[in-house]
């Protein structure tokens, strides 16, 4: 299923993709890593700012476009 949706993704051009699954969130196509704490994280997007709050945040795997962010997931929000 997580492959067809990543399929999709790119065949349809998308802005960008979030995957949440438990304790881990993929994001694709970000463009700017804004904050890192163990508790907050914030992302730049194309439109908006991905503000990511929890307890045991790390970044688990990262390259220019995508970005795998493990730990306890408590609040997701989008800042314009």
């Amino acid at each position: 299923m997580h492959i067809v949706k990543n399929l999709q993704n790119f065949l349809y051009d998308q802005d960008y993709y979030i995957d949440l699954f438990k304790n881990c969130l993929h994001v694709y196509y970000y463009e700017e890593l804004l904050s890192l704490s163990e508790t907050l994280i914030e992302l730049r997007l194309k439109e908006f700012i991905l503000i990511i709050e929890g307890n045991n945040l790390s970044i688990s795997n990262m390259d220019k476009h995508e970005i795998l962010i493990k730990g306890e997931i408590k609040e997701m929000r989008f800042q314009r």
